[in-house]
């Protein structure tokens, strides 16, 4: 494994910039990711998630800015950034005709590690493949290859982890022993992980510490507790039919932080209103709307999701483009 600079930060972005065209992806993002954390970046469709990875991986070239990872330019010092990194893409990148044992037998062999053998067959039993070993890749259920590639990712021990949206498509118990793994890994304390992914659920599982991203800049960033208290108070939801003319003075009500809107393609409006104290105003803030045939009514407490809708406007997207 090659040596790298020691830094308490694997990841110093710094005035990052990225435009396409006429669209500019990235305006002048700045982040700081700990050395050791398990990080989680979220946005929606658009907000520059895909395009800040590309350049953290040095598959782009940024505009403008710079970005250090563990201390290494990733433009300047390209190959030495990739022989620290792993990466695990979204879209499957298995040869389904090799076993799992020749996947990372051979992979050992490109990373020029020692007992290459030994070190394949370590990590087949690690990731709880090695009755699947000599089986065909194309015969593997998705949550088994998930495995494999995250193997595949960190078997030259990387220092930073990349994982685009690693349980995507994978049913409950394959998603339960993938984020298992990524919990055992993470507990080991030498690789730095940095998560994108489509699941609130996920994200609050997994992750110390969360970015929220909204038209190719930072909104948002603490650990997923943080960003929840710093809304102020429980949720309110409030479901109606007619949208009215403007809000319908939730204001008023005692206790209330914040109000915001989604218009629903069917009709009418969702209003999320942040109060303190919920259950005792949740009956005025009732009565304010009730002229505007409500349909439902939820109390909440402070989600990851209510954060996500507070800082991009957006209700959360299950896909990415």
């Amino acid at each position: 494994m090659t040596s790298s600079p020691t830094t308490s930060q694997a990841i110093e972005v710094t005035g990052l910039r990225k435009r396409f065209g006429d669209r500019e992806a990235l305006r002048g993002m700045d982040l700081r990711v700990a050395a050791g954390s398990f990080f989680g970046l979220l946005g929606p469709n658009g907000a520059g998630k895909t395009t800040s990875v590309s350049i953290l991986t040095t598959l782009l070239r940024p505009d403008a800015g710079g970005a250090r990872l563990l201390g290494l330019d990733v433009v300047e010092e390209r190959a030495r950034v990739r022989a620290m990194l792993g990466v695990v893409f979204q879209e499957p990148s298995l040869d389904p005709e090799l076993t799992p044992r020749e996947h990372l037998r051979l992979y050992a062999r490109l990373y020029h590690l020692d007992r290459p053998k030994q070190r394949a067959d370590a990590m087949l039993e690690r990731m709880h493949l090695l009755e699947e070993a000599d089986r065909l890749v194309g015969t593997l259920s998705g949550g088994m290859k998930r495995r494999l590639e995250i193997g595949r990712g960190v078997l030259h021990e990387p220092r930073l982890l990349f994982l685009d949206e690693p349980t995507t498509g994978l049913d409950v118990a394959a998603r339960a022993r993938v984020w298992q793994q990524l919990r055992d890994l993470h507990a080991q304390g030498d690789t730095t992980l940095f998560l994108t992914t489509h699941s609130m659920e996920e994200a609050e599982a997994l992750c110390d510490e969360l970015a929220i991203m909204d038209a190719g800049e930072l909104v948002a960033q603490g650990s997923p507790e943080q960003l929840k208290a710093a809304l102020g108070g429980d949720v309110v939801r409030l479901v109606v039919a007619r949208a009215g003319r403007g809000q319908p003075g939730f204001e008023a009500v005692e206790g209330v932080v914040r109000v915001t809107q989604v218009q629903r393609p069917e009709g009418g409006v969702v209003f999320r209103v942040t109060v303190r104290d919920g259950p005792r105003r949740l009956a005025a803030l009732v009565e304010v709307a009730r002229e505007l045939e409500i349909e439902e009514v939820t109390l909440h407490r402070p989600s990851l999701e209510h954060v996500f809708l507070r800082h991009t406007g957006h209700e959360f997207e299950e896909r990415d483009a």
